[in-house]
């Protein structure tokens, strides 16, 4: 009779390990406040959740991704069809380096073992193992991979032909995670990423923490410029070919100067992306933008001037009013700014402020140089 009672009492645990349906996953675990490209949703009886990751990667459309973090040995519903990740993952591979600030962030980054380019990598913790992580390259090298034995990889999305990456990663039962946060709009919302990160690696109360004190700090900063009369015109980026690619109104780099007190330049591209302009029209911005920001690889106004003649007709030239976000450089080339930046956006609008309207920042630039 013991065994019976026993057997049944396995089986009705077994049965309650395992939810009938994702239908039930309905609990906000956790709605992001800024992010739009996640969120974390939970169900009644259960300590797992299922993170929804859409549109990964640029250009996606109407594509959902379903990661289903399992807690306390609770199986993934019947009929979940995505990828399964055990919570609290203790050895992480990591295929963007602003994944690596966000384990930093959260006082997790001790978990990597594995990075893409480690020579660009700029984290501490990083260069000061490099004996030990491996670099699997700008494509995973399998063999390595599985040589590292990781509970987790976190990937950067770069349209369909990952396919071929996520296929092999599910032959070699890694789990793995699209993590989209370069494709948010809002610089909180790129920040915002670290919680996903934090419900991955079994601290989320930590990650939402840390996280809601970068708006804080942000929107403290923000209020600096609030009621700023004049507002510098800013001009962006260098070309590429015969191109000079440009962000959108409604982008991260657009919002970051409205934030800061100035007047992004180009109005005219309203999409969700970048977009091209002629050299001919990118020359008649240059001579008309008060400040020039993100100029390539230049460290200085001459090696700025080098590229390209026409540059000495920009108005920011001749007022020596540019300014690059490579300030923090590596020896071997790698940049912070697209490093930690992703995770200190106070930081950055800390840097442009100080740009636009010196007299309000005493901190020195951080990300930012002014080219001289």
């Amino acid at each position: 009779m013991k065994q019976i009672l026993f057997t049944i009492t396995c089986l009705l645990a077994l049965l309650g390990c395992q939810s009938k349906s994702t239908i039930t996953f309905t609990k906000n675990v956790y709605t992001p406040q800024y992010a739009k490209g996640f969120d974390i949703m939970g169900a009644d009886n259960t300590e797992s959740t299922i993170i929804h990751v859409r549109n990964p990667w640029q250009g996606a459309k109407d594509v959902e991704m379903s990661y289903f973090v399992s807690r306390n040995g609770e199986q993934a519903p019947k009929d979940f069809d995505g990828v399964v990740i055990p919570a609290g993952a203790k050895r992480i591979v990591c295929m963007s380096s602003s994944y690596i600030a966000m384990l930093d962030a959260i006082n997790q980054v001790e978990r990597v073992v594995g990075v893409s380019g480690i020579h660009f990598i700029t984290n501490p913790y990083i260069n000061e193992h490099k004996k030990t992580i491996k670099d699997m390259g700008a494509e995973i090298n399998y063999e390595l991979l599985v040589g590292l034995n990781p509970d987790l990889v976190l990937l950067y999305g770069i349209g369909d032909a990952q396919t071929t990456v996520t296929d092999k990663l599910k032959e070699l039962n890694i789990p793995y995670m699209y993590v989209a946060e370069y494709l948010e709009e809002s610089p909180l919302g790129k920040a915002e990423w670290l919680v996903a990160i934090s419900e991955l690696t079994d601290n989320q109360t930590d990650g939402i923490k840390v996280f809601q004190a970068i708006p804080e700090r942000y929107n403290k900063l923000k209020q600096l410029t609030a009621n700023a009369t004049e507002r510098p015109t800013v001009m962006l980026n260098t070309p590429w070919n015969d191109s000079w690619s440009m962000p959108s109104v409604k982008s991260y780099a657009a919002q970051l100067i409205l934030d800061a007190g100035g007047e992004y330049i180009y109005k005219k591209n309203t999409s969700h992306g970048a977009e091209p302009i002629g050299l001919e029209t990118a020359y008649g911005l240059i001579r008309e933008a008060d400040i020039w920001l993100n100029v390539g690889m230049a460290t200085t106004m001459d090696e700025l001037k080098n590229m390209n003649p026409k540059f000495k007709d920009a108005k920011a030239i001749r007022q020596k009013k540019v300014y690059n976000n490579n300030l923090r450089l590596n020896p071997g080339g790698g940049n912070d700014y697209w490093e930690s930046g992703s995770v200190h956006p106070d930081i950055v609008l800390r840097d442009l402020i100080k740009i636009l309207h010196p007299k309000l920042i005493s901190e020195e630039l951080y990300y930012y140089r002014h080219l001289e």
